[in-house]
């Protein structure tokens, strides 16, 4: 392509791991020929902030839940002494819009996106089901996940490539299909895991992984260098929901700290 890969990502804010992911892409995206055109941010986890703090409750034990909060009330403070880490601040940081959203799926803002000539839709962590008509809105729709494909598909996909003893997880960029994570993988990426790292930083560094050689591959887009899709089978993985308190309990067990 001639002209700049214009992209718009979607997801949800948080100071830990989408916000990690944008630290590395923005920069990258701006070393290559890939322009942001926005950051779509979707309410977190498509939930209310009292049913977040429900479903972290069923995760962690009193003691982590405390540090998870104070690790929160730091990353603010990070962002108020000028050292961004929620998705706005990262991308304000980067001279980047982002547009709060209720649902990808709004009609509305889905026929602003051939207007304004985007190639590239991009999932990253995005909370709500892409729709028929979203799944058509932009040449390429691709999603970035932070598990094999299909052994890991769904929720927290780290988490469970660690409870199984993995010593590396993988970053993969696939188109978006109907089904989810059941899309042709276009690109994987391998992020070591160390022996004592807590389930919590390795997510973080595999973001922060999938932000920078995402940024890499997408310069790509429409070149020979672009690489060909290739079909999984979604009947010989296992889709994973959102783990439970005896699933981190398991985690521990194995020798692995959540945070």
């Amino acid at each position: 392509m001639t002209r700049c890969v214009r992209t718009v990502a979607v997801t949800q804010s948080d100071p830990f791991f989408t916000g990690r992911f944008f630290e590395t892409f923005l920069p990258g995206a701006r070393e290559g020929s890939v322009e942001i055109v926005e950051i779509v941010v979707l309410p977190n986890f498509n939930e209310s902030r009292r049913a977040l703090l429900r479903r972290l409750a069923g995760l962690y034990p009193p003691q982590d839940l405390i540090r998870l909060g104070a690790r929160y009330v730091s990353a603010n403070l990070d962002t108020l002494r000028g050292l961004p880490r929620s998705v706005e601040a990262v991308a304000a940081a980067n001279g980047v819009p982002t547009r709060p959203l209720a649902s990808i799926n709004d009609s509305a803002y889905l026929a602003t996106l051939p207007a304004r000539d985007v190639d590239v839709l991009l999932s990253v962590a995005a909370p709500q089901i892409f729709r028929s008509e979203a799944l058509a809105a932009a040449p390429l729709m691709l999603n970035v996940h932070n598990g094999r494909l299909p052994d890991y598909r769904g929720m927290m996909p780290t988490f469970w490539a660690l409870l199984e003893g993995q010593d590396h997880i993988v970053v993969t960029l696939h188109e978006m299909a109907d089904q989810l994570d059941a899309g042709p993988v276009l690109a994987e990426f391998e992020v070591p895991v160390a022996p004592g790292q807590s389930a919590f930083d390795v997510s973080r560094n595999a973001k922060a992984v999938a932000g920078r050689e995402i940024a890499g591959l997408l310069s790509k887009v429409g070149t020979e260098q672009w690489p060909t899709a290739r079909p999984i089978d979604i009947a010989s993985g296992r889709y994973h929901g959102f783990p439970s308190r005896l699933d981190a309990r398991r985690l521990r067990r194995a020798g692995r700290r959540m945070l």
